[in-house]
C-alpha cells in the first residue's frame, strides 16, 4: 500500500503538470519558441529577423534634420529699416520763439507714440503722412526736417524707435520666456533670438526647433543648430519657432525591471541604452537569448531586408537578440530606436516550471493532508 500510495501521488503530479502546463498560467508576453513559431503570412503576419551587423547597419535611420533651401537662402531682414506698425517717438526743436508747433516758445515740441500706418506712412503736424516704411531713422528724420524747414526757420528733429512692432516674431514651447520678440541688429538669426527668448527649459539634447514661415514650415535638433552655423538661418517677419520636446515614445513589455511606456532620453537611442532607462533585465526571470524588438519597416527598408521578394506595404518584422553573446552586446549597442518600437524580453524556460510547481505544491500538499485524515 505505500508503494501504490507513492506511485498514486506522482501520478497525480505528472497529470497536474501535464495539465497545467498546457492552460493559461499568468504570464507577461509569449515565450521564445511561440514567437520564432509564429512567424509568416500563414502564422501573425511577421517576420523574425535575427540581427546582424549588416541588418543593423541597413535598418539605420539617419535622424539629422535641417532647414530647406528655402530657409538657408532666405534673405535677412533689415533691422535698421523702419517697418508698418512701428512706433516712434519725434521731437522737433525750432529756433524762433513763436514756433510753428511750439506757439509759446518753449523750444522742444514732442511727438510721442507716432505710429506707421498699413500704408508704411507717418503723420506729422503741418506735413501730413510723410513715407516712412523702408527708410531708415535717418533717412526719415531728414525727410521730415525738409518738410517743416518750408513751414519754420531752421527746425530740428531727432526721431527713435520706441516699439519695433512691425517685425515681431513668436517664439513659443519649452522655452524660458515664450513671447513675441522684435528683429532688431542682434537677434537677426535663430540662434540669438532663441537666447532672446531665455533659452530653453530642458535639456537642448531632445528639443526640436520648427520653424513657420507662411505656409512653409522647416525643423532642426537644437544640438545639431550648436553643432553646425550654417543652420543659423535668418529670421522673417512673422516668423513662429516652436521648441518643443522629442515625441517619439518606445515601449518596454515583459522580463524587464521596470515595464513601461517612455520617451526618447536622447535623439540618438540604442536598444541597450533603451533597457537600460527602463533598468534593465530582470535577473531572475529575463531570458538573455530571447530579447526582441516589434516593429513596422517602411517599405525601402524591407526591401533592402529582404532582397528579392515583391514588397510594396510595410513589413512586420520581430529582430531578436542573444545578449548572452559578447558581440549581442554590441549589436544592441549599434542597432537604434525608432519612434512607436517596442521591445520585449522573454522569460527564461525555467520560469514557465517554477509556476507550474507552485501552482501544484499546494495542491500535492492538501491532498497528502486529506490522505492521512483518512487512515490511508
Amino acid at each position: 500500500m505505500p508503494f501504490l500510495s507513492a506511485f498514486a501521488r506522482l501520478t497525480l503530479l505528472t497529470c497536474l503538470l501535464t495539465a497545467l502546463s498546457a492552460c493559461g498560467l499568468p504570464r507577461s508576453g509569449p515565450y521564445y519558441s511561440e514567437i520564432t513559431g509564429a512567424q509568416g503570412p500563414e502564422g501573425y503576419g511577421f517576420h523574425v529577423v535575427p540581427l546582424t551587423p549588416d541588418v543593423a547597419r541597413i535598418t539605420r535611420i539617419d535622424e539629422q534634420r535641417g532647414f530647406s533651401v528655402s530657409f538657408l537662402e532666405a534673405r535677412a531682414e533689415a533691422p535698421y529699416t523702419l517697418s508698418r506698425g512701428d512706433v516712434l517717438s519725434i521731437t522737433v526743436w525750432e529756433n524762433i520763439d513763436e514756433g510753428l508747433l511750439n506757439p509759446q516758445g518753449i523750444g522742444a515740441t514732442p511727438l510721442p507714440n507716432s505710429q506707421i500706418d498699413e500704408g508704411g506712412r507717418i503723420f506729422v503736424p503741418y506735413i501730413g503722412l510723410i513715407p516712412a516704411a523702408g527708410r531708415t531713422i535717418s533717412q526719415l528724420r531728414n525727410a521730415v526736417q525738409t518738410a517743416l524747414a518750408e513751414k519754420t526757420l531752421n527746425p530740428q528733429v531727432d526721431i527713435f524707435r520706441v516699439d519695433a512692432q512691425g517685425r515681431l516674431v513668436s517664439v513659443q514651447g519649452v522655452v524660458n520666456a515664450p513671447g513675441l520678440y522684435p528683429i532688431e541688429p542682434a537677434t537677426t538669426h535663430l540662434l540669438p533670438m532663441m537666447a532672446r527668448a531665455g533659452g530653453v527649459s530642458i535639456d537642448a539634447e531632445v528639443v526640436r526647433l520648427k520653424l513657420r514661415r507662411g505656409r512653409i514650415q522647416g525643423d532642426i535638433w537644437l544640438q545639431d543648430l550648436y553643432d553646425d552655423p550654417t543652420q543659423d538661418v535668418h529670421l522673417r517677419t512673422g516668423d513662429a519657432i516652436i521648441a518643443e520636446r522629442d515625441r517619439r515614445i518606445f515601449t518596454a513589455l515583459g522580463a524587464v525591471a521596470g515595464p513601461q511606456t517612455i520617451q526618447f532620453p536622447t535623439r540618438d537611442l540604442s536598444v541597450i541604452t533603451a533597457l537600460g532607462t527602463v533598468g534593465g533585465l530582470s535577473e531572475f526571470t529575463a531570458d538573455a537569448t530571447g530579447v526582441f524588438l516589434f516593429r513596422d519597416e517602411p517599405v525601402e527598408i524591407s526591401q533592402r531586408l529582404f532582397p528579392g521578394r515583391e514588397i510594396t506595404e510595410p513589413q512586420r518584422v520581430a529582430y531578436v537578440i542573444d545578449l548572452t553573446q559578447p558581440a549581442g552586446m554590441f549589436l544592441a549597442r549599434d542597432f537604434m530606436m525608432r519612434d512607436g518600437d517596442t521591445v520585449y524580453v522573454t522569460n527564461a524556460p525555467f520560469v514557465r516550471w517554477l509556476k507550474i510547481l507552485s501552482t501544484v505544491t499546494p495542491l500535492v500538499n492538501t491532498a497528502g493532508a486529506t490522505r492521512s485524515l483518512g487512515g490511508f
